[in-house]
């Protein structure tokens, strides 16, 4: 069992960085604290770079099957619900092998990729095992996990990837800083099947700006793939939990910024905190951070998982040249300078922005953003640009180009 890689984290980013490595013949073993993989309501967007990413491990064609493309996305002010700029994927098509983005839940982009890895024979998945300690030397890492009933379970390997998230064990135990900021208020996820679509000419994307009550709206295949709709609403600092969990405060928000949203039946809540942070690096020794484990922002823009798929897919490639004695550790320093300081650049800054530019308090700041999309999309010499950063093209073309 030594010889091989472990992963802390079975979400999207630990089960496609193991399928990468499996396909390279490298053993891996995956730990997971949860007996299953969560269906709640988490990032759901893939956009062109990752799909054209997911093509190297071969499953970028199931990501497009089973979820909704997403050619579009759109903004509107909500006093006046004017839709004042609207994107177009479709300028990206001599970019990208995919020139629109994929709405998907993350469980089954998970649930793809652990099935790919189920037919490895070298594959290990163990879950209802929370990481609680680990240590390193010259020739591997020792990862002690613990069961349900108490029991330790010693794993030695000779690399760890932690992708175990925003609260990450494997962060904290190699003694990397994670500074940042945590957003003043909470976000409440709401999940329906009302149909915005037909109710109202909804894209599958959604922003919609207001300096207190904005929000973001999009669709999602659902339990049956007949169609789910997510929105999601802003806490203000003083209302309670007890309040934004009701069906009445829930109710009231659709009716404040939806008011077509008529008799909303409530499928799902989600109410959860929202950070914006870097890890103060990707490396410690022979342990790696990938995905939430280095970096977490806003939902705004589907940054994260997207992000976090790359930076799983470019360590994988780094672990395969070393595994096969075509580099040395140097390339596990290039992986942090690929990848952390355009997270930085890109993740986090275009999540910022994204958020600053729905809920604006200056209004006359607001008007002048808004004027600004609005003059992006219709200026085809701006418009594509835009969308070169929106969709991370931009950032894995610049990772790629640093040596």
């Amino acid at each position: 069992m030594k010889d091989r890689v472990l992963i802390v984290g079975a979400g999207p980013v630990g089960s496609i960085t193991a399928l990468a490595l499996l396909q390279a013949g490298i053993p891996v073993t995956i730990f997971e604290a949860l007996a299953e993989t969560p269906t709640a309501h988490r990032a759901a967007t893939t956009h062109s770079s990752t799909l054209d990413a997911l093509e190297s491990v071969g499953i970028a064609d199931e990501v497009v099957k089973q979820g909704l493309v997403a050619r579009y996305f759109q903004y509107r002010h909500r006093e006046t619900n004017e839709i004042f700029a609207e994107f177009d994927f479709d300028r990206l098509k001599d970019e990208t092998h995919h020139p629109y983005a994929v709405q998907l839940e993350q469980h089954k982009t998970v649930g793809i990729a652990l099935d790919r890895n189920a037919a490895f024979a070298d594959f290990g998945l163990h879950r209802g095992h929370r990481a609680v300690e680990m240590s390193q030397d010259d020739s591997g890492v020792v990862l002690v996990t613990e069961t349900p009933d108490g029991t330790r379970h010693d794993w030695r390997g000779r690399y760890l990837i932690g992708c175990d998230g925003g609260r990450s064990f494997a962060r904290k135990a190699s003694g990397i800083d994670f500074p940042g900021f945590t957003w003043e208020e909470k976000f409440m996820i709401v999940a329906t099947l009302f149909d915005f679509e037909a109710a109202d000419h909804f894209r599958y994307r959604n922003y919609i700006a207001d300096a207190q009550r904005w929000s973001s709206v999009f669709k999602i295949p659902g339990p049956d793939s007949k169609g789910m709709w997510r929105t999601l609403f802003p806490i203000m600092a003083d209302e309670t939990e007890q309040d934004v969990t009701s069906d009445q405060w829930i109710h009231d928000r659709f009716a404040e910024i939806l008011p077509y949203a008529k008799d909303t039946k409530i499928v799902h809540r989600n109410l959860y905190n929202v950070h914006q942070r870097v890890a103060a690096s990707f490396r410690a020794g022979r342990v790696f951070l990938a995905g939430d484990a280095a970096h977490v922002n806003n939902p705004l823009g589907g940054m994260g998982m997207n992000s976090g798929i790359q930076d799983g897919l470019t360590l994988a490639a780094k672990i395969v040249k070393v595994w096969r004695g075509e580099g040395d550790d140097a390339l596990f320093d290039l992986y942090d300078r690929q990848r952390r300081p355009l997270a930085e650049k890109y993740v986090q800054a275009q999540s910022i922005q994204n958020k600053q530019t729905l809920q604006n308090t200056d209004k006359a700041a607001a008007m002048k953003r808004f004027d600004e999309l609005r003059q992006i999309a219709e200026d085809p010499k701006r418009h594509k640009p835009f969308l070169m950063n929106a969709s991370l093209i931009n950032m894995a073309r610049e990772s790629a180009a640093i040596g």
